[in-house]
């Protein structure tokens, strides 16, 4: 009964260790002590307090202690550079193991098809089970926050979690061969997930294909999608980090009144430039949430695919994706804004001494992994492809790939509101996602030669973006930076080259951005890696290395 079916049985097990020494940084509570310096009453020349003390039977702490001066010629010497640094170690491993098992089948062997089909129901059944688990360990530089030049402390961290799966697919051709049916089938998918930490969710999908001629087939999906959160947004210990902003809406000029800013705790400072970070970083409080909801999806797709003409095919879909409970932390710098503008979540906000939220680690806002409103985005995918044969000299490919993003609404907070992102950039709309320009599309030219060569020619286009203020939106509209008020459009465009030498060698060659094109450059603010940025730009959407040469050559024996 069983001989027509096709069985899968595998494991899986994986583990990366990871080691990472921190070398040549200093030691804040060894700068404190270093630069707090009295004359010697033995010596009579300069030396720490704490050692001083510490030496004649009083409360010092450190006989160690050499002064550091940087402000006079010679007095960062090599003892108290030496004194200074610490190093700070951390060291952990994540681990996954899977195990699973399918059987699948094409059950026309046993005649249960349609009856205008030509081909049986596919069927495929599984179950599958995983465990991933994550150890940090951290010395106390890390985690007492000691170190300088760190966000925040890195706090040691264990954590497992378990699944169990069982899951089938199904997929039944209705009609085959007939006119204005060449091909009509629908599928489904079910995966029923069982975790560890007591949720259970169920994921599905639906789809049809329809073919009324063999040159035009229309598609369409509807699928349901779960997340579960995973081991780090789960257990990750609570600790200050840094979120960017121009500055204190409370500080030097400031933007909010005084009213506003005294429910953030800003009493007597109101205009003070203290409240600006130099940096333009301000302190936030992150963390896990052992208690997260999964993030469920919907997503509606609905396409064409079509080949008029010899060589030629081509494709267009439309999609929308419906995403709720998604897990991350509320941007802190909506927080703030809820405070200011609507005396909501007031009490996340926490000032120190000096009133600042940069300048003391007391000073910080309160965001940890909680589910968020979601997401809701459109757009339209377009593909097109032409060969075009050359007489007697190849064929010469033509390619065309282009994304049309219409909408892009964010809601940081269930029921509060939310604002559309779609061709905008900042600390909120590009939080762990960069710009999002409403076009991008990449056109490639490929030429294959009879002489075992291939060269190619390729344009990368990324429409221009603007600053998130600039939107009308009351939930982002604030005062625009100048020097930050749109990332311009960029085109790049790239050669390559291959060779297929012989059946084992093979040479490439090429360049990409030949002209050299730099990347938009924002503010430290708008490029911190908080909101998915580094060095000043988005490294993920742009070129940063400008003009890339390369070879390679791949042997094979």
């Amino acid at each position: 009964m069983f001989q027509n079916w096709n069985y899968d049985l595998y494991g899986q097990f994986g583990k990366v260790l990871y080691s990472g020494v921190y070398r040549n940084d200093f030691s804040k509570s060894r700068i404190l002590k270093a630069m707090d310096v009295i004359i010697d009453p033995v010596t009579l020349q300069p030396a720490c307090r704490s050692a001083v003390l510490l030496a004649n039977g009083g409360t010092g702490t450190d006989l160690n202690c050499v002064p550091y001066n940087p402000w006079s010629l010679g007095g960062v010497t090599p003892a108290a550079v030496n004194y200074l640094q610490v190093p700070g170690l951390q060291n952990g491993y994540t681990s996954q193991d899977v195990f699973a098992y399918t059987a699948s089948a094409d059950l026309g062997t046993y005649g249960i098809k349609m009856p205008g089909a030509k081909n049986g129901v596919g069927v495929v059944v599984g179950t599958e089970q995983r465990k991933e688990k994550l150890v940090l360990e951290t010395d106390s530089s890390f985690s007492t926050f000691d170190l300088a030049g760190q966000g925040g402390p890195t706090i040691g961290v264990k954590g497992q979690l378990d699944v169990v799966e069982f899951f089938g697919e199904a997929r039944v051709p209705l009609i085959e061969g007939r006119p204005f049916a060449d091909t009509l089938s629908v599928s489904a998918s079910y995966r029923y997930s069982d975790y560890s930490t007591g949720k259970k969710t169920n994921t599905w999908g639906l789809g049809a294909e329809w073919a009324p001629v063999k040159e035009y087939r229309f598609r369409g999906s509807l699928q349901h999608a779960v997340r579960h959160a995973n081991i780090t947004e789960l257990f990750q210990p609570q600790g200050n980090n840094l979120f960017g902003m121009d500055a204190d809406p409370c500080g030097g000029a400031p933007t909010a009144s005084p009213a506003q800013c005294a429910r953030t705790g800003v009493t007597t400072n109101y205009g003070n430039g203290l409240l600006d970070s130099p940096a333009g970083q301000f302190n936030f409080l992150q963390g896990g949430n052992a208690q997260l909801k999964p993030e469920t999806a919907n997503s509606l797709t609905l396409g064409l695919v079509f080949t008029p003409v010899k060589n030629l095919t081509g494709s267009i879909d439309w999609w929308m994706i419906k995403l709720d409970n998604a897990i991350n932390n509320i941007p802190p710098s909506t927080l703030l804004n809820k405070c200011l503008f609507e005396n909501l979540y007031c009490n996340l906000i926490s000032r120190d001494s000096q009133q600042t939220l940069w300048l003391f680690p007391a000073g910080r806002i309160t965001s940890l992994n909680d589910n968020l409103g979601g997401y809701r985005t459109n757009g339209v995918d377009f593909g097109l492809n032409y060969a075009y044969p050359l007489a007697g000299s190849g064929t010469l490919a033509l390619s065309f790939l282009g994304t049309w993003l219409n909408k892009w609404e964010f809601e940081p907070i269930n029921d509060q509101g939310r604002f559309d992102c779609a061709g905008l950039f900042g600390p909120q709309c590009s939080q762990n996602k960069g710009p999002l320009p409403t076009w991008r599309h990449k056109v490639r030219a490929t030429w294959a030669t009879p002489w075992d060569v291939q060269a190619a020619v390729t344009w990368r286009h990324i429409n221009k973006v603007m600053n998130e203020t600039t939107s009308e939106n009351p939930l982002l509209a604030s005062a625009t930076p100048e020097t930050d008020r749109e990332l311009g459009a960029r085109d790049y465009f790239d050669i390559a080259a291959s060779w297929n030498i012989n059946k084992t060698l093979i040479v490439s060659a090429g360049i990409n951005n030949i002209f050299d094109k730099d990347p938009p450059i924002v503010s430290s603010t708008l490029a911190d890696p908080s909101i998915f940025g580094n060095g000043n730009t988005f490294p993920q959407l742009y070129d940063t290395l400008g003009r890339l040469v390369f070879v390679s050559a791949v042997a094979k024996f």
